[in-house]
């Protein structure tokens, strides 16, 4: 099969560098890639739909939101013009996070050409019946050489304020490089398992020359396998953590774990910081996140609460040498439901512009203390602790 995983031919020269021992799969390092960090949709989509509009040969496109708005009205027109081309597109949306868009929406979209998936119909009489496992991921590669991954949906919510959006803050990559190549892998895979045979050829997945210098691998998980995988990626980048951790998560719900590689990060002196919605767009899951802030204070971790737009963005900083960015949300579904897929990269570049975004957003949000916390309504700990019992169905 075309899209057979290669050996990988960077493997002794990467285990040498220092910080290798952050990787939990150092072996699925890929050397050579450019990769450039994209703050909230102003940035992203123009990035985005620039490639879409200079595609020659394949589009490949996993989104879990994919809304009729104005910002689906942009992708949508971008995909039929490609498609119109004779770029053979395929689009892959969840029929979960696209429940509230016509069929005709999409029926239009394949009138010229564009090939579309709906992934899990959450109607049992469906013969693509799947009520639990969602495909989160957001992925769009484009001609197999360039790849964008991170935590944009194709909805107005990311679209700014004077552009009529909501304004999100949000994080995505744009990576060029051989590390692209696992991007198209991923939505080939469920496009094989639920939209049948997928052209079997050496179109979707070339040959990718070495671009840059960035050390990337892309962790997502699939149908069956590497359901853990980006947990386990967390894991090992916190345990070997010397000096910070920074984590922005938008609906942050670790489990017993993760919270205690938090705390033991912070024993060993550890600068342990949090980044979460004050408000989220899901009451229910910032509630019963916020039943986690008392122990996790108590130990040492600190706790900022974005106060500005909704904050959207899944990402991790640690010791200036390991980075992420992606779509897992640190909760129970992405770690054992979901498909997810996110992009570590290991040296200074990323890690060093994820440490200045998120001291930036520190500074547009409240810390909040141990002491306050626990001054806090009666009702709102008896709310926080009722969410937290459905965790895992949030």
């Amino acid at each position: 099969m075309p899209w057979k995983r290669r050996q990988r031919t960077n493997r002794d020269a990467y285990a040498h560098e220092s910080w290798g021992t952050y990787c939990a799969y150092p072996q699925d390092m890929e050397s050579g890639n450019i990769v450039e960090l994209l703050v909230d949709g102003i940035h992203a989509y123009p990035a985005m739909l620039q490639e879409i509009d200079r595609a020659q040969k394949t589009i490949l496109m996993d989104s879990y939101i994919f809304n009729d708005d104005a910002a689906g009205r942009l992708f949508s027109a971008a995909l039929c013009d490609a498609a119109r081309r004779g770029v053979p597109v395929y689009l892959i949306v969840d029929a979960v996070g696209t429940r509230h868009v016509s069929a005709d929406f999409f029926e239009q979209m394949r009138g010229v050409g564009v090939n579309v998936l709906i992934y899990r119909s959450p109607k049992p009489w469906r013969r693509s019946f799947g009520l639990f496992k969602r495909d989160h991921r957001k992925i769009l590669v484009v001609d197999g050489s360039v790849g964008f991954a991170g935590g944009l949906n194709i909805g107005a919510q990311w679209l700014p304020r004077e552009s009529g959006g909501l304004g999100w803050h949000d994080l995505h990559l744009r990576i060029e490089g051989p590390a692209v190549r696992e991007l198209s892998r991923l939505v080939i895979s469920t496009w094989n398992t639920h939209g049948g045979t997928f052209p079997d050829n050496r179109l979707f997945l070339p040959d990718i020359l070495k671009k840059g210098g960035e050390y990337v691998s892309i962790i997502g998980s699939r149908e069956r396998k590497k359901r853990g995988a980006i947990r386990r990626s967390y894991m090992q980048a916190i345990r070997r953590a010397r000096e910070y951790i920074y984590i922005t998560n938008a609906y942050f719900l670790p489990d017993s774990g993760f919270r205690r590689a938090l705390r033991n990060a912070c024993r060993r002196g550890v600068d342990v910081r949090v980044m979460v919605p004050e408000r989220g767009d899901i009451r229910a899951v910032n509630m019963a996140s916020q039943a986690l802030y008392s122990g996790l204070l108590r130990a040492g971790v600190r706790i900022f609460l974005w106060k500005q737009e909704v904050l959207h963005a899944k990402s991790a900083t640690i010791d200036g040498q390991w980075a992420t960015v992606g779509s897992f949300n640190i909760d129970h579904r992405s770690w054992r439901m979901n498909l997810e897929v996110n992009i570590n990269a290991v040296g200074p570049n990323l890690s060093g512009r994820l440490k200045e975004i998120f001291l930036n957003d520190q500074a547009l949000s409240k810390e909040i203390t141990l002491s306050e916390w626990r001054e806090r309504p009666f009702l709102s700990k008896l709310l926080q602790r009722f969410f937290y019992l459905f965790r895992k169905l949030m």
